[in-house]
């Protein structure tokens, strides 16, 4: 996989001995998860994380990927160029009763419209779709963020309800998918 590097002043190919690979984050990952957090929360506006990820210690973020790799409901995937994470997925279960989880998706900007989003969205579906016992995904989205609801579109997401205000004054639109 090519990926291409953004600076200021040119798009430039990064020279890679290793191509991008896809892991399910486990507790050794949990540095560099955190990092890629902050780094993610730093660049855009649109994404939002727990604040008890900022507030738990590595060891305690380590036992929590440990469980997550455990659950039929929660999956976390994270995409590495070499052994460096770049971008990261979440399902999140937020209604046992029903079964159902949040999708949550972050790359790094220097990385975008490179098909890893798309990847880690798509790896994060087989998995509910195959090994989970989740019967639907939803997921919140900016409405300005028309890249990424193309994606999702193409995905099987669809709109459910009209556009909602968030507490900042944005437009977000819900988007779900039915696994069964």
């Amino acid at each position: 996989m090519n990926i291409i590097k953004k600076s200021k002043k040119q798009l430039r190919k990064i020279s890679m001995a290793d191509e991008v690979s896809f892991v399910e984050g486990q507790a050794e990952d949990a540095q560099g998860i955190v990092q890629l957090i902050q780094k993610l929360e730093s660049e855009t506006t649109s994404i939002e994380f727990d604040d008890a990820i900022s507030k738990s210690s590595l060891e305690q973020i380590g036992e929590n990927l440990n469980l997550i790799q455990q659950s039929p409901l929660n999956f976390l995937l994270i995409a590495k160029l070499g052994e460096t994470p770049i971008g990261i997925v979440t399902l999140i279960e937020t209604d046992e009763v029903k079964h159902r989880a949040e999708l949550g998706v972050g790359v790094l900007k220097d990385y975008w419209h490179n098909g890893i989003g798309t990847m880690l969205v798509d790896e994060a579906l087989y998995w509910a779709k195959q090994f989970s016992w989740l019967e639907q995904v939803w997921l919140a989205v900016l409405d300005n963020n028309q890249y990424a609801i193309q994606i999702y579109q193409n995905l099987g997401f669809q709109t459910k309800t009209p556009p909602t205000m968030d507490g900042q004054g944005r437009q977000i639109i819900k988007m779900e998918l039915s696994l069964t």
